[in-house]
């Protein structure tokens, strides 16, 4: 409706409704996308969820387990001497 009332004063009629199609061909071409299963009405309102409504930042921490559990043994243990090379007990 937009296209039609600014392109008015500048076209002619037939050339505003080719306009016209044009512009409302993305918005019909909507009714066969789906991603995820979600029409496009369902996609954008996801979208307007996640990142204009209540946008956060999500961070991932792995927890490792068996890490946590022989941590406490690892402060335990004193660590190893080396051996020293037969060079270096010469001198």
């Amino acid at each position: 409706v937009g296209v039609y009332f600014l392109l008015r004063p500048l076209l002619g009629t037939e050339e505003i409704g080719w306009v016209c199609i044009l512009a409302a061909a993305p918005f019909a071409a909507c009714g066969f996308f789906s991603y995820h299963g979600m029409t496009a009405e369902q996609l954008f309102w996801a979208w307007c969820k996640s990142e204009i409504l209540s946008p956060k930042r999500l961070v991932y921490r792995s927890n490792s387990y068996y890490y946590d559990a022989i941590q406490g043994g690892m402060r335990m243990k004193k660590p190893k001497q080396k051996k020293r090379s037969r060079k270096e007990k010469r001198h």
